[in-house]
């Protein structure tokens, strides 16, 4: 089935059209799909979406929900585990500590004032409301990882999974997309941090060079809660990060950090949306890309602080680096600040440029060729973010 497909199907035709195993949610569904075809898949037109390249996904043939390949298996090491193959909890490759439940999800909550189209298309498709719930004061020995795969070609797949962290615990999440079939993956984590709650989150999206992956994420912090929120993409021909972070209370903390490294043909695209609606509330972001070939790398940060929010501290940078004259031309960094009130502490910046040839012909008068020059250079661009990755992350993912 094809994406455009979608905004011609009838609502009274979804339940019928998709294996939806959660009868009881069929009128959230509905109203959730109603949602999207209000919406409409996004045009060409639209400031953000028309330049991510994701139009060119709409005529992509997928098929409806096929059975996941049985000899599948997932690389072992010591971490707990959180696994769902196409958006379906596996117990069995799965393993969790005490202190840590997996259960549908008995009222989910419908955010219709949300603007993202593909938030609602997970809500109505996916195959089972999951809540992950980590127990009040608890503190894990060592990571868990939530890890989504698929492994069907040519398929469609859609996941809308809940993460309540309760009141005084700590948690360092390994969240990891790792679709490896030509696909296109939807999905939807909504993060709930209670009062003191803290969370270390490491994203990493390494997925199939021929995948398109939408990622939406929305945080909800209470009072004094903490999250550092690290995002790491480079996977996929096209992939799509929504960051919706949201300070409810007084003295939520939350820093953001994000590295994007399209190369070849990929186009990746990061795009934050952070709201101070509580006072005394602190948030740091830092997002920084290297793009080339003829890669496209999209950054859109927004701060909005509203009259509530007084007290609040917010620092943004956004900084691109273009390896090559295709990629110039396809990059698009955009940073921006909503404020409501006077009482605040703000800055935000971008910038886009190229390698510095002085620095290059510098390395080279001390015995470095060019070619190593560069990727010195490159290097040490990245590490001002990945050397902010946490430890105990960078043992898993990709290059660590």
């Amino acid at each position: 089935m094809k994406l455009l497909d979608l905004e011609n199907l009838k609502v009274s035709e979804l339940e019928g059209q998709f294996d939806l195993s959660l009868k009881e949610h069929i009128e959230l569904r509905q109203k959730a799909f109603t949602r999207f075809k209000e919406l409409g898949l996004p045009l060409n037109k639209d400031e953000i979406f028309g330049k991510t390249g994701l139009r060119a996904t709409y005529n992509g043939d997928y098929l409806k929900e096929l059975s996941a390949n049985s000899n599948w298996q997932i690389q072992e090491n010591p971490n707990y585990k959180i696994v769902f193959r196409k958006g379906v909890y596996s117990p069995m490759h799965s393993s969790l500590p005490d202190g840590v439940k997996v259960q549908f999800e008995a009222e989910p909550h419908l955010y219709l004032d949300h603007k993202n189209p593909f938030y609602f298309l997970s809500y109505a498709l996916n195959r089972g409301f999951y809540k992950i719930e980590i127990k009040r004061d608890l503190e894990l020995d060592k990571p868990l990882e939530i890890i989504h795969t698929d492994e069907v070609h040519a398929s469609q797949n859609h996941t809308h999974l809940s993460l309540h962290v309760k009141a005084n615990a700590k948690v360092q999440i390994l969240e990891r997309v790792l679709v490896n079939s030509a696909c296109f993956f939807n999905q939807t984590l909504a993060v709930y941090l209670d009062e003191n709650a803290k969370i270390e989150h490491m994203h990493e999206q390494a997925s199939h060079d021929f995948a398109h992956i939408i990622s939406n994420y929305l945080y909800f912090q209470k009072k004094s809660s903490q999250a550092s929120v690290y995002a790491y993409e480079h996977g996929s021909s096209l992939g799509i990060s929504f960051w919706d972070l949201r300070l409810d209370e007084e003295s939520a903390k939350l820093d953001f950090l994000a590295l994007q490294t399209p190369t070849q043909k990929q186009h990746l695209s990061t795009i934050v949306e952070l709201h101070h609606n509580g006072p005394n509330t602190h948030s740091t972001q830092l997002i920084k890309q290297t793009i080339n070939d003829e890669a496209k790398g999209i950054v859109d940060a927004k701060v909005i602080v509203s009259k509530n929010g007084a007290g609040t501290k917010s620092h943004q940078l956004c900084n691109s680096l273009v390896l090559s004259e295709k990629a110039q031309v396809q990059s698009f960094v955009k940073p921006q600040l909503e404020i409501f009130i006077d009482d605040l502490e703000a800055s935000h910046g971008a910038t886009v440029g190229n390698l510095d040839e002085e620095q290059i012909y510098y390395l080279m008068s001390r015995g470095v060729d060019y070619e190593s020059a560069r990727k010195l250079l490159i290097e040490a661009f990245s590490q001002e973010v990945y050397k902010q990755f946490p430890k105990w992350a960078k043992e898993f993912i990709s290059g660590g």
